[in-house]
């Protein structure tokens, strides 16, 4: 009894370490965002020029999404996210130390500071949760745990803005680097051991390790990528250009931090209420839902009279559901070995549309001192995203292997309990 106790007891500190490092991972991204206008004009910069070094974080972030998730199947979810957050802060510290090339700036922050992310994201969180709970419960506990990036916002971003004219920006990144390379690192690297290995699939035959034979020909995998794409279009609006937009028009400080909050708050419900609502019904109009929502609230932006938290409500409300319900899609389709890494290919997908919208934002203020165009594209992108959910998902089971080795889908699954 005890020892089921002490069990339990693990899973659920584990559980929670999975939490604060999401938690803490929102940081490498949010005094970027914070700070934006700032470096770019440290370093001589248009907001175009200056915004290669985010749209390479984005890119360099889902480039390493499938490495992350192959280092994850190999050494454990936590040990890579003591690898990350060991990189990530070495990163912060180095620009905050030598700030005189954007070149420099550009690949230790974005090379080195996108492993680190990824390593202390959704792919080896995803895979801690897989290995953790049984396949009905998955869902709400991956909820959970994501709502560390939620928390992130209701706490982390308001601090950042209420720093940004009080400390600059090389004290932040220089303080934010330790803080991830020392406590947080080696926190990580010794509560590693208490992790479960990965159980091997009935379902995935050991000579089918590699993600792209298994997904090559399979059109749910180009549909969650579909639709993910659009979703990682959408976040990077938010990581980088959503304050400058709000600056632009005049939004008061205040109003900024508090429209935050009140994302971040709704980012929170969103990952567990996607994760129980997954528990009962359809995922793929779950999923739609979700992205319509998006697209719904990036037309909210064109609206400035309404005000911004209309926006900040309906987004932070589809912000962790549509990662929440594409992880479990991914989960449940593919097998324990390759899991990790089909996941990590759709984290590429997400943000190559990560890095397209960076850059696409800039051109879109470079040459029209606006963001309308890139907004008008970004909810068309998010609506497409949700007519693929509908219409490509529908009825889609698990990936099975027939007598002559080759993969297949099992068959139409038509039971919303996953």
């Amino acid at each position: 009894m005890n020892g089921h106790q002490n069990s339990r007891t693990i899973i659920w500190l584990l559980l929670a370490i999975g939490f604060a490092v999401m938690f803490s991972s929102t940081a490498i991204k949010g005094i970027y965002q914070v700070y934006f206008v700032q470096l770019s004009e440290h370093y001589g910069r248009g907001r175009a020029q200056f915004a290669w070094s985010g749209g390479l974080f984005m890119l360099a972030t889902g480039l390493m999404s499938p490495l992350v998730g192959a280092l994850s199947d190999r050494v454990g979810p936590l040990r890579t996210s003591a690898i990350g957050a060991f990189g990530a802060g070495v990163a912060l510290l180095s620009v905050a130390v030598w700030h005189q090339s954007i070149v420099f700036f550009s690949l230790a922050f974005g090379v080195v500071g996108a492993f680190g992310l990824a390593a202390m994201t959704f792919v080896p969180m995803g895979i801690l949760v897989d290995r953790l709970f049984e396949e009905r419960k998955k869902g709400l506990a991956y909820a959970v745990v994501t709502n560390g990036t939620a928390i992130g916002f209701i706490v982390l971003s308001p601090m950042w803005i209420w720093l940004q004219p009080q400390a600059s920006w090389i004290t932040v990144f220089g303080v934010v680097g330790v803080v991830l390379a020392l406590p947080i690192a080696v926190t990580l690297w010794l509560v590693s051991r208490w992790e479960p290995s990965s159980a091997a699939s009935p379902r995935m035959p050991t000579q089918y390790a590699s993600a792209w034979s298994v997904v090559q020909h399979d059109a749910v995998f180009y549909v969650l990528a579909a639709g993910f794409f659009g979703c990682g279009a959408t976040m990077a609006f938010i990581d980088v250009h959503l304050l400058p937009h709000w600056q632009d028009q005049g939004v008061p400080r205040f109003e900024m931090a508090f429209a935050m909050s009140v994302l971040g708050v709704l980012e929170l419900l969103s990952g567990i209420v996607s994760g129980m609502l997954a528990m009962r019904f359809d995922k793929h109009r779950l999923l739609a839902l979700f992205y319509a929502m998006r697209s719904l609230s990036m037309l909210l932006l064109l609206a400035p009279w309404l005000g911004i938290l209309p926006f900040a409500i309906l987004f932070g409300a589809s912000y962790l559901g549509t990662v929440v319900l594409t992880s479990m899609f991914c989960f449940e389709r593919y097998g324990s070995q390759v899991k990790g890494k089909v996941f990590g290919l759709l984290f590429l997908v997400h943000q190559l549309g990560a890095f397209l919208t960076v850059q696409l934002g800039a051109w879109s203020f470079e040459s029209s001192r606006s963001y309308v165009y890139t907004i008008m594209a970004l909810a068309l992108l998010t609506l497409i995203s949700a007519m693929c959910s509908w219409f490509g998902l529908r009825g889609r089971g698990t990936l099975s292997t027939s007598s002559d080795g080759a993969i297949r889908p099992a068959g139409p699954n038509f039971d919303t309990n996953g």
